[in-house]
């Protein structure tokens, strides 16, 4: 009796496989899967079905990819670094830097002093003088 109902049994689970990886496929992003463009792996997945259900599980599916069709993660809301104890560090920009506000912070007119920028605004006006002199010496 068990003999006579064997080869539907295993008909059936190889049927619910065949779904899960059609559904699977179809899901998954494509930036995340392995080894084939996402339409290569749904024409595979489907014409082929045994072998191209087996197929995706081997070497199509994403690294780390859950129970669920489509999913990316092994449990909800954690990652596989966070089960094996790493926490994940937040990117660090040039803004998260202590000193980064004060280094953009624009001087004060009290920084300053009053004769250094009169000495200043004096060169610049001479560098113009002498700029303007050498375009009159040659245009003359």
């Amino acid at each position: 009796m068990f003999r006579l109902f064997l080869p539907g049994l295993l008909g059936m689970i190889m049927f619910a496989v065949w779904i899960f990886a059609v559904l699977d496929v179809i899901q998954t992003d494509e930036m995340l899967m392995r080894n084939l463009p996402k339409m290569a792996w749904v024409f595979i997945v489907i014409f082929i079905p045994t072998v191209g259900a087996v197929a995706w599980f081997a070497v199509g599916r994403p690294i780390g990819a859950g129970l669920h069709a489509g999913t990316t993660r092994s449990g909800p809301n954690r990652s596989w670094q966070q089960e094996r104890g790493f926490e994940p560090r937040r990117p660090r920009g040039i803004e998260d830097r202590d000193d980064w506000r004060a280094s953009t912070q624009p001087s004060t007119p009290d920084a300053e002093s009053a004769a250094a920028r009169e000495r200043r605004l004096q060169e610049w006006e001479a560098e113009l003088e002498r700029r303007e002199k050498e375009l009159d010496d040659d245009g003359a």
